[in-house]
């Protein structure tokens, strides 16, 4: 198929994003990327790098193509890593507008910063979602002790219907279930 030739990126499946509801939504902002004296990108964020968002890749090189899932916090420079002072922190959580492949449209889809912004939702805590991204991975990472990976809810629902046992986006990728703590 066709779709076999096309890039994927890691996605979100949205559970409970409470920060949509009262509008804690950031639209207006830009990468905090910086610039040579050619106008290439001289220094840009972790969340940026080609093998953070498109799957397969590892590389480390800037890109323009942001997926869902990375969580980010702001400065007045911009969007940016975050760091384990952060007080703030946002979810990149832009749809796809697509209406050929509506069910399988997330795995395509990743935001091309140099045509659009991208649409942050602040996280509050008990907000839960579903990326295949591990967002826990490596040391000293800033997120540890701020979000959580639920794997199971021990002895509240039988085994076949535990909703947070769930390890699978909607497509059958195998993913992540998190919650935000704060």
């Amino acid at each position: 198929m066709i779709y076999d030739y096309l890039p994927t990126f890691y996605q979100i499946e949205n559970n409970n994003l409470k920060g949509l509801l009262p509008g804690f939504v950031v639209s207006q902002m830009r990468p905090a990327v910086t610039y040579d004296a050619q106008g290439a990108v001289a220094t840009f964020p972790v969340f940026m790098q080609e093998g953070k968002n498109k799957k397969g890749s590892a590389s480390t090189a800037y890109s323009n193509l942001v997926a869902n899932g990375h969580i980010v916090a702001i400065s007045a420079n911009g969007i940016k890593d975050v760091e384990a002072s952060d007080k703030n922190l946002f979810i990149v959580f832009n749809e796809p507008l697509n209406k050929i492949m509506p069910n399988i449209a997330w795995r395509f889809y990743a935001t091309d910063v140099n045509e659009e912004e991208l649409r942050l939702v602040q996280l509050i805590p008990g907000d839960e979602w579903m990326s295949d991204m591990d967002l826990l991975a490596g040391e000293n990472n800033p997120l540890a002790g701020r979000i959580v990976e639920i794997t199971n809810s021990v002895g509240q629902y039988k085994q076949d219907e535990d909703w947070y046992a769930v390890d699978k986006l909607a497509d059958g990728t195998s993913a992540h279930h998190y919650m935000f703590l704060g």
